[in-house]
């Protein structure tokens, strides 16, 4: 998945779990539920972003490569 396009569902789902949870207890399943999407939209990100960080600190030819798969 692309970065930005992460990063855009990390932003809406902050959003939706700021005005969902608006004066909701943090143990409420609802608002729980929502904290652990964003929780695994912020790991999805993390991983994609080192990953392109280890494609550019390549050789070029090695980057070429895995810019193919």
């Amino acid at each position: 998945m692309d970065i930005y396009n992460l990063l855009t569902e990390i932003a809406a789902c902050r959003c939706q779990m700021k005005s969902f949870s608006k004066g909701k207890s943090l143990t409420d399943p609802d608002v729980i539920k929502l904290s652990q999407n964003l929780d695994i939209l912020i790991d999805k990100y993390l991983k994609a972003y080192r990953q392109q960080n280890v494609v550019y600190l390549m050789p070029e030819r090695d980057r070429q490569r895995a810019e193919a798969f």
